[in-house]
């Protein structure tokens, strides 16, 4: 699932959190942080990117980053293609 902004992200860790069956106050425990982070994170607040790789560590959880860009030589081979 790409996640395009903090709001669509805050909704996932919600989901993430309730299929684990964890509390928000749970959460922070194995988070090491606090509840209010928690609250902030699905609420889509800025938190410290330190902060959310622990809580989704705690969940189990890893991101990766996914490069979106247009690869310009294959709508290159592409355009070649059509002529």
């Amino acid at each position: 699932m790409l996640l395009y902004n903090p709001s669509v992200f805050a909704d996932r860790l919600r989901e993430l959190r309730r299929g684990k069956g964890y509390s928000q106050l749970q959460l922070a425990h194995r988070a090491k942080c606090s509840r209010k982070t928690i609250i902030d994170l699905e609420a889509g607040e800025n938190v410290s990117m330190y902060t959310v790789f622990r809580v989704l560590s705690a969940l189990g959880m890893a991101l990766e980053i996914v490069d979106n860009r247009i690869d310009l030589k294959s709508l290159a081979d592409l355009v070649e293609h059509d002529e």
